[in-house]
Order: C-alpha cells, then structure tokens, then sequence
C-alpha cells in the first residue's frame, strides 16, 4: 500500500497507535458493553443508560474524539428465577488527526444469565452482539510523495492514488463470557471475558485485504465493603488485539453516605501501562452516577504533549421499577 507522508515525525507515532488498536475509555466501567457482550444487564436494575466523551493529545495536534453511548435492560428479572435475559444496544463514534480517520459502531446486545445455587450468590453470563462497523478517511487532508517536487510539496500535483471508497461498511460480531460471586449482599467479584470482531472486518479502501483483527478483553473488578460507608474498588482490564497489548489497572476508593441521603464520592488513581498514569474523581445521587478521568501522559509522546493525554466525562443512570405481585394478597374478613 502506497507510503502516505504526514506534516511531523509524532504524526505517524499517533497514526501507528490508532491503528492498533480499538477505541479504549480510561473509565472502562463508564463503558460496559464495548468491553463485553456479557457485560449486558450486568447491574442492579431494570434499565441503565451510559454516555462516555473522550478527548486525547489535544495539546499536540488535532484532537483524537471518543464519544460512546448504551443502553440496557433487564427482562422479567425477579426473586423466584433462576436464569433471566438481558439486552441492549450500543454506540461508539471516534475521530482521529488531519485527516479525520473515523469509526462507527452500532451493536445489539443481548446476554442469558444464569444463576448456579439456590441462594444466587454464583451467576454465568453469555453474550452476543452482532452489529454494523464503519470506517473512513479524507483523503483530500493527506500528503503523498508523489506531491513532492524536488524536495517542495505542491498541492497542485496530483496523489496518484485511486481509492475504491472513502468509506467501509461491514457486519460485525462480538461475544462475551461472564462469572460474578456474591460474597455478601454489598461485596462482590467479577470476571468478564470479551472476544470482538470475530469475523474480522475488512477495513481496507483500494479492495485488498486488511482486516480489524480480533480484540480479546478480560476484565476483573471488586467491590469490597471496608466499612459502613467506605468501599474498596479494584479493577483490571487487559486487551490484545494482534500485537497490541494493554493492561490498565488500579482503584476506587468510594464513600457513601447514610442511607437517608444517597450520595456517593469516589476518586481513585489508576496506571495504563507504558502509556499515562489516570487520576479519577466520581460522585453520584440516587440513581445517577458522573465521572471525570484525566490522562497524565508517561509515554514516548510526554515531549509533545507535556505530559497532557486525555480527559474523559462520562455518566451512568439507573431505573428500577416496582414489581408487580405475582399473586393478588387475601383481603382481611371482618
């Protein structure tokens, strides 16, 4: 494929880094169904909206955007059964350097949990999310060698190149495997296990091959009571995709406060490896819960960007609706 020359050396370290890899959300729990199939219905609740914004490496070029949106439900989940369905719908939009290269992902969701005792502390999850994945470039944005004249670039020379489309619609496959225990009714262990792009979407725009190579994601959390208001919230999240790999690890801290008054604070410090050190800060009421991260940059590209990556705001919602009685109660006789 024909060599494309971009403005400055940290262009093409920026170029190679979208490249390898998907979209990735510093607060990956702000973002459940992009990393799982089986993260859907994975709450307590009935139904659950998520919104999630990134902007990266604003301080070096044009900014790299992340927007992601879901929503989920929970059917027919009661006291007396043991398995349930859950489903949901995803959407993931992303934007990145001069020359826009942009993704769309739009994924139906839907998980069969399963509970394995009787008092329902063991549960399974199996999910499936079948969808439709685009990607495209501006071409008329890039630089090509053939536009170089004697060492000068002239944007009147033609590119020579002849791109079958600017633009790729594909389906595309994602599935998910997932494992809770319930150590007490506020403390918690989860295993979430993630394979996406199972077919292996083709992403190329002159009509040969070059294929989105599958994602593996496995994601540990915990949710350990320390005391009456104080939670403890370690969390795991480790990628591959080809030669990409990525483990971003570290903690929550979150304080709640009585049960009369709802609310909740959290901040926490996490590490993604060779690539920023994330700093957290959270709060919530009742059902809604919003959160800031921010990326401090330790890789390669800290001499540029000073240090500065990533900011990320992102909100979660949760509705729970009162159950109906399976049974109507017997009226007194008097």
């Amino acid at each position: 494929m024909k060599k494309i020359i971009l403005h400055i050396t940290f262009i093409f370290l920026l170029a190679e880094i979208a490249s390898a890899q998907d979209v990735h959300f510093s607060q990956f729990d702000f973002s459940p169904l992009h990393q799982s199939a089986a993260n859907t219905g994975n709450f307590n609740g009935d139904y659950r909206f998520t919104a999630i914004h990134r902007n990266q490496y604003r301080s070096v070029t044009v900014p790299y955007k992340s927007i992601g949106a879901s929503f989920d439900m929970n059917h027919n989940l009661t006291d007396e059964k043991m398995s349930y369905w859950s489903s949901g719908i995803m959407f993931e939009q992303d934007k990145t350097g001069d020359a826009g290269y942009s993704t769309l992902d739009i994924e139906l969701s839907v998980a069969w949990n399963r509970f394995l005792d009787s008092d329902k502390k063991h549960r399974i999850t199996l999910g499936l999310q079948p969808g439709w994945f685009q990607n495209g470039l501006d071409f008329s944005e890039l630089y090509f060698g053939n536009q170089y004249d004697n060492g000068s670039f002239d944007s009147n020379l033609p590119t020579n190149e002849n791109p079958d489309q600017t633009k790729n619609n594909n389906f595309n496959l994602n599935a998910g495997l997932g494992y809770r225990y319930l150590f007490s009714e506020e403390s918690d262990m989860q295993i979430i296990l993630g394979m996406n792009h199972l077919n292996k979407p083709n992403l190329s725009y002159y009509g040969d091959k070059a294929p989105l190579f599958m994602r593996f994601t496995a994601l540990a959390m915990f949710n350990i009571r320390m005391s009456e208001r104080l939670f403890l919230l370690p969390q795991l999240l480790y990628y591959n995709q080809n030669k990409f790999n990525q483990i971003n690890g570290g903690a929550n801290l979150s304080f709640r406060s009585a049960d009369t008054k709802n609310y909740r604070f959290l901040a926490g410090v996490f590490y993604r490896n060779k690539d920023a050190v994330i700093g957290r800060l959270g709060a919530g009421y009742n059902n809604l819960d919003i959160g800031f991260a921010y990326d401090f940059n330790i890789s390669d590209l800290k001499r540029a960007s000073n240090g500065r990556g990533a900011y990320e705001i992102a909100l979660t919602y949760i509705i729970h609706t009162v159950k109906p009685l399976k049974k109507n109660p017997p009226c007194p006789v008097y």
